[in-house]
């Protein structure tokens, strides 16, 4: 189940299969060296120092035991270790700076691949007959993805930045991996601004792609999401059904409503906490924009590994991938992969590996920036300062943590009080948290400080919501008739039909 919206069509597919590069679980080989291991079973947990460097033997001809590749984030910068697995325990073999996946006997490194493309300003794009002759006002880093076969160097194109100009303002982007089994790699995408419309669009999106197929993966959960444990559903189902009821009132579904009918698994982030695996399953449930900028209600249960998980290879591993996770302790992403290499290819292989390219990963988010080369610190307080605390409020927002984000907001306006998406943002966030007379306040002094027609259509519009919410017809009426003379748009149209 996705949740979808008048602007978003969010695809949110997310799907983790064998290491081998199958939809089934792989079948253990007989003999094997490594026994496996559900999440009921505990390994001795041997003390580590994480921060100790690990000597790293040469390549051997042959493996002492089964091979994999284990991949993670630490502080920013992804690490894959080539590693031996015996019975109980793992030895390191190779590791480099560079995600690294495998199909079992083909490996490939994931780069990020980006753009650059221009913004115009949604006044000058607005203006009749001089579209054409908009001269770009910022520019912004579009993220992609892309994978390098190592040993022949064949490139497949992951996520293709885009390179259209962008005709909006405050626009953010973000790219971020969310783990992986074998050669499928699990990545969130996200899209938020101003593109002249009557509010604010936010758009996200979870995508599985499998390197070995050179496709995106449909559909993966319907032989999960039931199967889970009724303690992670429960769980990600009581934070839905508050929202819901805090929003749709008496309308609202029931809490077993929201189990049964109203929710969907759409995503999953692998990590491991205190040594264990930690799988965060999300859920959504569809609703109002009143009640959420992004149309959905969110809810998160976490699990280790799990036999509901089964038809994603994540319900078993090998011993000695457990010590592996055992030494990293805690890392906020991990992926791995076990390889099916012997003799001359496992050679050519390891050698390949310990030649992949390194190098830093570049941030996961990034927003417009001015095209001056020096961005000025006006007379009415640090700008650049001000809209970096803009997007970080705009962060929170999304991830509904509304006190949060109002406290970035209200640094930013310390920096810069006259930025008026500032205040508008803030009151939008204090609407959201139920501060309907903060809110209000907050819409009203962004008026003044920003003349551009998208603008104050985008605030009478929150206004007209913040009415509506007061049970004040006649005012949501009224501010909602005014954004409509500013900029026609159908969810103020309708908006307007709701209170009529």
């Amino acid at each position: 189940m996705s949740c979808t919206h008048v602007r978003i069509i969010a695809t949110l597919s997310f799907a983790l299969a064998a290491a081998c590069g199958d939809a089934s679980p792989p079948a253990a080989p007989s003999p094997s060296p490594s026994t496996p291991r559900t999440v009921d079973a505990k390994a001795p947990a041997p003390t580590v120092d994480s921060n100790a460097k690990v000597p790293v033997p040469g390549p051997a001809d042959e493996p002492a035991g089964e091979d994999w590749l284990l991949w993670f984030d630490r502080g920013g910068q992804w690490i894959t270790q080539w590693i031996s697995v015996g019975p109980d325990r793992s030895t390191p073999v190779a590791e480099r700076k560079a995600l690294v996946l495998s199909d079992g006997t083909r490996l490939w490194v994931v780069e990020r691949k980006d753009a650059e493309v221009d913004v115009v300003d949604c006044e000058c794009f607005e203006r009749e007959g001089v579209e054409s002759g908009c001269k770009p006002s910022a520019r912004l880093t579009t993220p992609g993805l892309h994978a390098i076969e190592l040993g022949n160097g064949t490139e497949l194109v992951v996520r293709a930045p885009s390179t259209e100009r962008v005709v909006g303002g405050d626009i953010g982007l973000s790219l971020e991996v969310q783990g992986g089994v074998g050669p499928r790699l699990a990545f969130e995408w996200g899209d938020s601004g101003y593109y002249c419309g009557a509010h604010g669009s936010y758009e996200s999106s979870f995508v599985l792609f499998d390197l070995s197929t050179g496709k995106e993966v449909e559909a993966p959960f319907a032989a999960v999401a039931e199967a889970l444990p009724a303690e992670v559903r429960t769980t990600a189902a009581k934070e839905i059904h508050q929202l819901l009821d805090e929003c749709e009132g008496d309308d609202g579904p029931s809490l077993q409503e929201v189990l049964s009918e109203r929710m969907g698994l759409t995503s999953l982030h692998m990590g491991v906490a205190a040594g264990e695996p930690r799988l965060t399953w999300h859920f959504e449930a569809e609703t109002y924009y009143a009640c959420s900028s992004d149309y959905a209600a969110h809810g998160d249960g976490a699990s280790g590994l799990v036999p509901g998980a089964a038809p994603l290879s994540l319900h078993v591993l090998p011993e000695g991938v457990v010590h592996a996770l055992v030494t990293l302790r805690d890392v906020p992403t991990v992926g791995w992969a076990r390889l099916s290499l012997f003799g001359a290819a496992r050679q050519a292989a390891l050698e390949a590996f310990e030649q992949a390219p390194e190098g830093p990963w570049p941030s996961g988010s990034s927003s417009e920036r001015p095209i001056a080369a020096v961005t000025a610190v006006t007379a009415a307080g640090d700008e650049a300062g001000a809209k970096a605390k803009l997007e970080e409020g705009r962060r929170l927002t999304r991830a509904k943590d509304y006190a949060a984000a109002i406290a970035a907001y209200d640094a930013a306006i310390a920096l810069d009080a006259s930025l008026a998406r500032v205040w508008s943002e803030r009151g939008y966030a204090k609407l959201l948290m139920g501060d309907l007379a903060g809110a209000q306040a907050d819409l009203e002094a962004a008026l003044p400080l920003d003349d551009g027609a998208a603008f104050r259509a985008a605030v009478h519009y929150n206004l007209g919501l913040v009415a509506e919410k007061r049970g004040d017809a006649r005012g949501a009426r009224t501010a909602f008739e005014t954004s409509l003379g500013l900029r026609d748009n159908e969810a103020v149209r309708k908006a307007l039909a709701r209170v009529k």
